[in-house]
């Protein structure tokens, strides 16, 4: 490889070693950016998945799903779910949805529920033994949120809501616990991907239990390659890790897997979501944009090396052409 100079970099010139350094950054780069695969491909989760657009007033066409809606007796609990450290909720650092929860739903005969970090513990321990080292071992809280999340529902069956996420309608929610579904979940970057700040199923959903041994495995491969704290929790227990048990469970378990993601624009008339990503760094900024955004940076990245290339090759076009000519010249003088 020749510099723009028209002369050879020498082992240990600055000029190789920066080369070097660019293709060593931009190989790590990719790598860790591999690991959004499931988030960023240019798919529509509701292809394989059931989306939901609305279900009250319209029921919902199910492509995945022939039986009957679930009887009473089968439908996804009256029971929300939702998780903080302690059972004092002020010190969440927002407003939390708590109050709000128990205000709409427990007048309607419905059982509204704060787990804590030892109700949690104890669940574990209890039903869930081959969990345990898995979640004490987690190097951040919210992997142990995230799994804690799908325990609970899976024990009890019922509603998850995040402290951040607030009820609105009561009809739609009803409507979905009966549509005959094992498990509802709300999108993520459209819906591209399953969220887990919103979900519902029923009790021991086979779909949870598959999510819990999906984040068992998760657990035992090398996720430390994984350099950024937010990417890694993402991967690990997040929506990248239900997104791709959901795609891996749908397709084992043929057309009638019961899965359904609620459509982006409806999710928003059934709760409300400050999404304020309290817990997540730069990096995690810097990823959520990268989802949100990927086409546009896939594009305009796209533009600069295709431009890059054409000045590079332009340049080494005009080197040559300057060197023949002053090679001539020098025999054109002798």
């Amino acid at each position: 490889m020749f510099s723009l100079s028209g002369t050879r970099p020498t082992a240990g010139s600055p000029k190789l070693l920066a080369i070097i350094g660019v293709i060593f950054a931009t190989g790590v780069i990719l790598y860790q950016l591999s690991f959004l695969h499931d988030l960023i491909l240019p798919r529509n989760i509701s292809e394989p998945l059931d989306a939901l657009s609305s279900c009250h007033r319209h029921k919902p066409t199910l492509n995945h799903y022939k039986g009957p809606p679930s009887t009473k007796k089968s439908a996804i609990p009256n029971i929300i779910h939702q998780i903080w450290k302690t059972s004092n909720v002020s010190e969440y650092s927002d407003q939390p949805s708590h109050r709000s929860w128990k205000a709409v739903y427990q007048p309607l005969n419905y059982t509204v529920k704060l787990w804590t970090d030892d109700d949690i513990l104890a669940l574990i321990r209890e039903k869930y033994p081959w969990l345990l080292s898995t979640y004490v071992d987690y190097p951040h809280s919210i992997q142990r949120a995230d799994m804690a999340r799908l325990v609970v529902v899976h024990a009890e069956g019922g509603v998850y809501a995040d402290l951040d996420v607030y009820p609105r309608s009561v009809e739609e929610l009803q409507c979905f616990q009966r549509l005959g579904m094992q498990a509802v979940f709300a999108p993520t970057a459209g819906t591209v991907g399953v969220s887990n700040h919103f979900f519902m199923a029923e009790k021991e959903s086979p779909f949870l239990r598959w999510a819990l041994d999906e984040a068992k495995r998760r657990a035992g491969l090398n996720s430390n390659q994984i350099l950024l704290p937010y990417l890694r929790v993402f991967w690990s227990t997040g929506p990248l890790m239900v997104t791709a048990a959901a795609l891996q469970y749908a397709e084992a378990r043929g057309e009638n897997h019961r899965l359904a993601v609620i459509d982006d624009r409806f999710i928003r008339k059934l709760v409300g979501h400050a999404a304020g990503r309290s817990w997540h760094g730069a990096d995690g900024q810097v990823l959520n944009f990268v989802a949100d955004y990927y086409g546009r940076i896939a594009l305009g990245a796209g533009a600069i090396v295709l431009l890059v290339l054409v000045l590079f090759a332009g340049r080494q076009v005009y080197l040559r052409r300057r060197n023949r000519d002053q090679f001539e010249y020098k025999l054109y003088l002798h």
